[in-house]
């Protein structure tokens, strides 16, 4: 922050004005993980034991740019658009190939369609 003083008061209110900024963007910057759909919400997370019997469907993917420390946003962010995927193909069940964190969080899944229980 480049601020010149002409009067101690200026000063005190630019630097506060300056760090509340930085404050308020970096509160907005964390944790805005995006919901999912009505549809994804019905979709469960399962493993390839759990989808026998059920019709595949596709793969699935999903990105985020919340990487580094908020990685954790990043890959249920990432989770959200891929089963956002898997509700339009009308899947019932995702079996995730990969989860990856890191500086560039993204997702693979394994769509499928599995019978109601009875």
């Amino acid at each position: 922050m480049n601020v010149r003083c002409v009067s101690r008061v200026r000063c005190i209110g630019a630097i506060i004005t300056g760090l509340a900024a930085v404050f308020v963007s970096l509160g907005a910057s964390t944790g805005c993980a995006t919901g999912r759909s009505p549809a994804a919400t019905r979709i469960q997370e399962a493993d390839s034991n759990m989808v026998t019997g059920c019709t595949y469907l596709g793969e699935v993917s999903g990105t985020s740019g919340w990487g580094g420390l908020a990685a954790s946003t990043g890959i249920e962010n990432a989770k959200n658009q891929a089963l956002d995927q898997a509700a339009k193909k009308g899947a019932t069940h995702v079996v995730w190939n990969n989860l990856a964190g890191g500086w560039s969080p993204s997702v693979s899944g394994k769509a499928y369609r599995c019978p109601e229980p009875r």
